[in-house]
Formats: structure tokens, sequence, C-alpha cells
């Protein structure tokens, strides 16, 4: 077994586990960079609460971290079992105001079942809260039993990791592209400004769905240097949301290492690294 202490990075996207391994003693440097194929959909595995499923997926993770001391694991939340939003700052400094909002916002779950994070943004009086459905973490947990601390991150938050570990502090929007949704979460001056997500539409209309949220999110419209797009589905977006992208700021996607910002063991790999690059930020997060 290894004896350097690991944190293990993951995201889902279809029926595939995308995984990054950091060693604790570097700070952007991966051990290894890989994927898991299943013949289901994680989501509805998880969404379904099926057991058997799950353990298939327990299984794998045990193999990726067989012969390694991996007791930390990030993974990337599914935006199916969360809701994000931006709220005045006395949402959040007065606990009266604060549960009326928990209440209306999380309607048909009980306050046990939900986890609430909240983050500073670019935008003094305001804050920008994610409700978790703690159903998904449970099931989640079953999966990763074996390790000693288990954080689940927002997809908004890969931007914010790329933000730190890069040290831009500009202005972009970034979009996660995978097969169930779209995030797009935009950021200015090094701070998150706002985020929301684009649930799975046909490809011919995402178009009208972007335009759609336009509508009541002015920010999805505003200014940025770059737009910063990753995930299995980053091509299929960019061919069809070409003609809102285009015309809003430079289009940039991940495929390289130098790129992404890290080293690793490897150089080559059998699916793009715009794929992995979820995982690859939870792993090269900090504690």
């Amino acid at each position: 077994m290894s004896e350097t202490a690991h944190v293990l990075g993951i995201s889902f996207s279809g029926n595939a586990l995308y995984y990054a391994l950091r060693p604790k003693n570097e700070t952007s440097y991966l051990s290894y960079i890989g994927k898991a194929d299943f013949s289901f959909s994680v989501l509805d595995a998880f969404r379904n609460a099926d057991e058997k499923l799950c353990a298939h997926i327990h299984r794998a993770i045990s193999r990726i971290t067989s012969g390694l001391e991996a007791d930390t694991i990030r993974i990337v939340s599914f935006p199916q079992f969360e809701c994000w939003t931006s709220l005045p700052k006395i949402a959040y400094d007065v606990p009266a105001e604060r549960e009326a909002h928990l209440k209306l916002l999380a309607f048909g779950l009980e306050r046990r079942n939900i986890e609430t994070t909240w983050f500073e943004t670019g935008i003094q009086d305001f804050r920008f809260l994610c409700i978790r459905d703690l159903t998904m973490v449970r099931m989640l947990n079953a999966c990763t039993a074996s390790f000693y601390s288990t954080e689940y991150c927002s997809d908004f938050e890969v931007g914010m990791e790329w933000m730190k570990l890069t040290g831009n502090s500009g202005s972009f929007m970034a979009l996660g592209c995978g097969h169930e949704s779209i995030s797009v979460s935009s950021f200015v001056l090094g701070k998150l400004r706002a985020a929301t997500s684009i649930r799975k539409t046909r490809p011919e209309n995402l178009v009208y769905a972007w335009r759609q949220n336009e509508t009541s999110l002015a920010w999805m419209n505003g200014y940025h240097d770059e737009i910063l797009l990753y995930g299995p589905n980053a091509d299929l977006v960019r061919n069809h949301l070409a003609p809102v992208l285009e015309s809003k700021a430079e289009i940039r996607s991940i495929s390289t290492l130098d790129e992404i910002g890290v080293q690793a063991a490897e150089q080559t790999y059998s699916f793009p690294l715009q794929h992995a690059f979820p995982a690859i930020m939870m792993a090269v997060r900090q504690d």
C-alpha cells in the first residue's frame, strides 16, 4: 500500500464515473486520472435508491483506491438534488428570515432532510444559497463508507476551484455540460456572482432554453471575458449554443493538462480530459 495519503475527486455523468487522485503532499500533481463505465445511469441509480446498482458504484470506487491510502473523497453532486438561489443578505443574517426562505424553497422536504450551504458573492448585499437533498447524500454515503472524510460539492464550485487554482480574478462564465443538465455559473473579481442549472433538454432546444433563462437571470447576459466549457457534452453544447455564446465572449474548452493547470503521471488518456475536469478540480481542492 502507498504510504502517501491521497485525496480522491469524483464526478458523474450519464453512465460514467470520472476520478482523479492527488497525493496530499502535492498541490496540483495528480497520481491518476481515470474513468469507470457502468451499464446504467448513475443519476437514476441514486434517484431510485437502487441498492444493487449503488453496490456496483461502491465496488468501482474500492477498485480505484485499492493499494492506496485514500482517506478523503470529494464528490460533485447532481444539480437535480439541489436548489440554488441568490438571496438578500438579511435572509442569511436573520434566523427567522432564513428559516422562512428555506421552508419556501425546500417545499415538500422535511428540514432534517436538507443541507444548506451559503456562499459569499461579488454583490455585497447578497448571499448565494445551495440547498441539498440529503436523500442523495445518504445513498452516496453508502458508496463511500470506507473514507474518513467525504465532502459533497455543487457543480458551480468547479469554477470556483479553477479560479483559485489559476488565480483568475477576471470575469468568466463556466458551463458544466453533463448528460443530465448544464450548470451555468458566473464569476467576477475572484468571486461567485450567481449560478443556475438548465435541466436536460433536446440539443436543438438549447438556444430556446438559454434565452428563456436569460429573461429572468440578467447576469447570464452580462459581460464576461471568457466562457469556460467542460464536461462530456461540452462539444455538443458549444456547437448548439454557438449563436448565443460567440457574441458574448471568447469560448474556451479545456483539453490538456496545461490548460487545466495541473501535472499528472500520465500524459495521454482514452477520453478527453474536459470530461474529467470536475473530478480533477475536486482532487486539487485544498482543505
